[in-house]
């Protein structure tokens, strides 16, 4: 997993080919008035922009991928994402490859705060759970990049 502010990613050297290519993406992008759904770029990216309102963890759901990287990057609000290694969850449905996700149960005992203009990138080991409630919940606009490994 890696957190950080989308401006400061090309800076870090040195970058995998797969994730410098999901960075040059968002950084060379204009997302704000692009509709809800999914957008395909290529056979190796596709994106959705996604629109919600935070909640609760009680609410939310883990999940992990195998196919993809999993790039948050967020537009508009904030919001928490659980993160944890998807060994230390229980599998709640088996993986899914027309989803390309797995899905789990666990306690949420690690999180981090993304705002606008930050990044979190998930590799296939790292369970994730979006859309928590920082203090209250509001609204979040992002875009999720899915880039092929």
């Amino acid at each position: 997993m890696i957190v950080d502010i989308l401006s400061n990613l090309l800076q870090q050297n040195p970058l995998d080919s797969k994730i410098h290519k999901g960075v040059q993406f968002l950084q060379n992008t204009d997302f704000i008035n692009q509709p809800v759904g999914v957008h395909h770029v290529d056979d190796e990216i596709f994106y959705v922009i996604a629109e919600y309102e935070t909640k609760s963890a009680a609410e939310c759901f883990w999940e992990a991928h195998e196919k993809n990287l999993d790039f948050h990057y967020i537009i508009e609000g904030s919001e928490k994402i659980g993160y944890e290694q998807i060994g230390r969850l229980a599998i709640k449905e088996a993986y899914n490859a027309e989803k390309d996700a797995v899905f789990f149960t666990g306690d949420v005992n690690s999180a981090v705060s993304v705002a606008q203009g930050d990044v979190m990138i998930c590799y296939p080991q790292d369970g994730h759970m979006t859309g928590i409630a920082v203090r209250e919940n509001l609204k979040v606009r992002k875009v999720i990049l899915k880039v092929k490994i």
